[in-house]
């Protein structure tokens, strides 16, 4: 047996092997009293992951099995493999023989169903359609032709996939492509833009589409600059965003503008990825930019706890939020090799403190109450006593929050530089409590603190309030 037929078979036995696959999970279910409160797993989310597997593989071993076909091809197209490092060689990219044919063709109907019948969000195909797109002999028509026919139809596929996002892969095929757009080509593309800009209203992902539809047909001139700084500023959030504003051609004025924009609406990581991707960083400051920002977060994640008194919540929800922004900023730090302006921020040593913070929370919810169904709730029944006639703390699911007057005066409740903890609750770490303390590493030791009489929440020793005579 070839290594083919081999693989083959392999992939031909994926269904049987996932139907034992799922007997085995039902009996483990069955079993559920004995397994960790943790373990909330179900079998979709189990299904749906590896029949995403089992499309991306069957989509590659199609592929293979095209290059066989096409190994002596003298039009097959070179261009660098997605996956590969700047350091390696070129490799093929091999077009389906079906859609080599749809372009070769200038079906543009046929290559969006196509396109829609093979979508995969775990293997895009935008490295092959790209390839594809130039056998056509004129690839702006036959994009225009895929979205001007597909726009209205009825989703036939049996894949319920979003067409405008079909649109954008095609657009940006036809972007990288670069090729000629002819006039008649651009002026029908003119009509169908000012179509669709009527539909933008508020809806991000409409101004998304427009905007490709600008940049693949070179439709910067027929619009404003003020208005294409609206929708980019609209987009900012979607990857594409600097890249179809290069394309476009907004000048520098209109995009500083629209990084002044980004920052006053507190988008400090897009407005930074805004300076470095479209060049504008004269009359900015992006490293200080990102420093403040860092700091802003630790000041909003604790005004989340107070605004939710300390729940968790509020701890998770604080949590969730600051993690997030930090690892944007990550992302930017690394992308734009600034790993040397923010080593005393200690970005990602700051993520796994609030996330094992956050682990330790829900270990301890977990613990204080493990099953919950073998011990109901009833209303008015007196605390349990223990032997010595001494009251037993309720579970930790079933305490109320302390006023912060009385967090502040009872003995049980100490502050560290990351907060309360209580060591009657098993030592339940409270992240946000000193927003003062040192912002990544440690602080200082714990001091007396102070009640805030205007804003009711706990403060450190070392702040005064606005009216504290000093």
């Amino acid at each position: 047996m070839t290594a083919t037929e081999t693989i083959a078979a392999a992939i031909n036995q994926i269904d049987e092997k996932k139907e034992k696959l799922k007997k085995a999970f039902d009996d483990l279910q069955s079993h559920r009293s004995l397994l960790s409160p943790s373990f909330s797993l179900s079998w979709s989310e189990i299904d749906s992951h590896f029949s995403s597997l089992q499309s991306s593989l069957s989509n590659r071993f199609r592929l293979l099995q095209s290059a066989s076909q096409l190994e002596h091809d003298p039009h097959r197209i070179e261009s660098a493999d997605a996956k590969t490092s700047p350091e390696e060689e070129e490799t093929t990219t091999v077009v389906e023989p079906e859609l080599r044919t749809l372009c070769e063709k200038m079906d543009g109907i046929g290559l969006c169903k196509y396109l829609i019948d093979r979508w995969d969000d775990d293997s895009p195909l935008n490295l092959e359609l790209s390839a594809a797109i130039r056998y056509s002999t004129d690839p702006a028509s036959m994009v225009l032709d895929a979205i001007q026919g597909s726009y209205h139809q009825t989703q036939s596929s049996r894949k319920s996939v979003d067409v405008r996002r079909v649109f954008v892969l095609l657009m940006e095929a036809l972007i990288e492509n670069n090729g000629e757009i002819k006039v008649d080509v651009r002026d029908r593309a003119k009509r169908l833009g000012y179509d669709w800009k009527t539909k933008i209203g508020v809806k991000p992902f409409e101004a998304l589409l427009f905007l490709h539809l600008v940049a693949a047909f070179e439709l910067g001139s027929e619009f404003s600059s003020e208005e294409i700084s609206d929708y980019v500023f609209m987009i900012g959030k979607y990857k594409q965003a600097t890249s179809v504003c290069n394309k476009i051609g907004l000048d520098s004025e209109s995009v500083g503008n629209l990084i002044k924009k980004l920052l006053d609406s507190g988008k400090a990581v897009l407005a930074v990825k805004f300076m470095y991707e479209c060049g504008v960083i004269d009359g900015f400051e992006p490293i200080t930019t990102l420093k403040s920002y860092v700091k802003e977060l630790r000041v909003a994640a604790y005004r989340i706890c107070v605004e939710g008194n300390y729940s968790l919540k509020s701890q998770n929800e604080a949590t969730d939020k600051e993690v997030s922004a930090l690892k944007a900023v990550i992302k930017i730090v690394k992308d734009h090799t600034l790993e040397s302006e923010f080593c005393d921020e200690k970005l990602e040593q700051r993520v796994d403190e609030l996330e094992k913070q956050k682990a330790l929370r829900k270990r301890n919810t977990a613990n204080a109450n493990p099953n919950p169904q073998q011990e109901p709730q009833h209303k008015g029944r007196k605390r349990a006593r223990g032997g010595n006639g001494t009251q037993v703390p309720a579970p930790l699911s079933q305490q109320q929050p302390l006023p912060r007057s009385e967090a502040v005066l009872m003995p049980g409740l100490q502050l560290n530089p990351f907060g309360l903890v209580n060591s009657a609750l098993g030592g339940g770490v409270v992240p946000y409590m000193n927003p003062l303390a040192g912002l990544y590493g440690s602080a200082a030791a714990p001091q007396s603190v102070y009640y805030g009489q205007q804003n009711r929440f706990v403060l450190p020793g070392q702040y005064h309030p606005p009216y504290y005579s000093q």
